[in-house]
């Protein structure tokens, strides 16, 4: 299990940190060419297209981690690889377990270089971090400092943690169900990314809409009694702890199905 992080770290990180460690230099560039004595008729021209030019990189990060992941998924498990891959001694549990992995990192650092370059950009590092983190927690006015306050940062990360997970495995699950078509099989792994991830907003707003009418009145009346005696912090750790459940239960499926379809089903022609 470790040397399948290891490789798939090595062959994720080449390509996407030199990448994160130029989205961060293009906001210190641009930074710098904003705050520099200018030319009166170049004041807005170069850092207009430095500006342009960090954006794009920041949109190329996010698009390029996204297309690596896919790619060492597909490539990897169900490509020309694949007959590789599956005569090591590791489980495909591990095989998945090993992406999952490795894809919440570089999705995790992706979106930290993202968030130190716009702090360079912005040139308030310090005091943005502190503000945006309370303003994200609110536990600047909930909550004194006390044990209460890493408990939820904790939840708050693996609620982060499970969702990043999430999204890859979704993912993962797609491609492996549009695999299992003869043909097209990349075209097909999109439709069901498309026809799945609509399926589950939609399924998603109507339990949510319809919750309140099918449950009983005694027992509405008995959760009312008891959320009126739970604080608002207590009320927001029940409300994570939930989300993270509910999290982890999509995660399973998702990995569930995929393990399924490249055990029993999977197909390298």
């Amino acid at each position: 299990m470790l040397k399948l992080l290891k490789y798939e770290w090595k062959a994720c990180a080449r390509t996407c940190l030199p990448l994160y460690g130029v989205l961060i230099l293009m906001s210190l560039i641009s930074r710098i060419l904003y705050v520099i004595p200018k030319n009166a008729s170049l004041d807005f021209m170069l850092p207009a297209i430095s500006s342009m030019l960090y954006m794009g990189v920041m949109m190329a990060a996010f698009v390029v981690t996204a297309v690596i992941l896919i790619q060492r998924f597909y490539k990897n498990l169900l490509g020309s690889e694949g007959y590789l891959m599956f005569t090591l001694p590791v489980t495909v549990s591990q095989h998945l377990l090993s992406k999952t992995i490795i894809a919440v990192v570089m999705i995790g650092l992706s979106g930290l270089s993202a968030l130190i370059s716009i702090f360079i950009f912005a040139d308030r590092m310090i005091l943005s971090m502190d503000e945006v983190w309370q303003a994200f927690t609110g536990l600047s006015t909930l909550l004194p400092h006390s044990g209460q306050e890493f408990l939820f940062e904790l939840e708050l990360l693996v609620l982060a943690v499970l969702g990043i997970a999430g999204m890859a495995l979704f993912i993962y699950m797609c491609i492996a169900l549009g695999h299992l078509a003869s043909r097209h099989r990349l075209l097909m792994s999109i439709v069901w990314y498309v026809v799945l991830s609509t399926a589950l907003q939609v399924l998603l707003l109507m339990v949510m809409m319809g919750a309140g009418n099918a449950v009983p009145e005694p027992f509405v009346d008995l959760m009312k009694v008891w959320w009126s005696g739970i604080t608002p912090m207590g009320a927001a750790h029940l409300m994570l702890r939930f989300c993270c459940v509910f999290t982890l239960l999509s995660d399973a499926v998702y990995f569930l199905v995929t393990r399924w379809i490249l055990v029993h089903k999977l197909n390298l022609e």
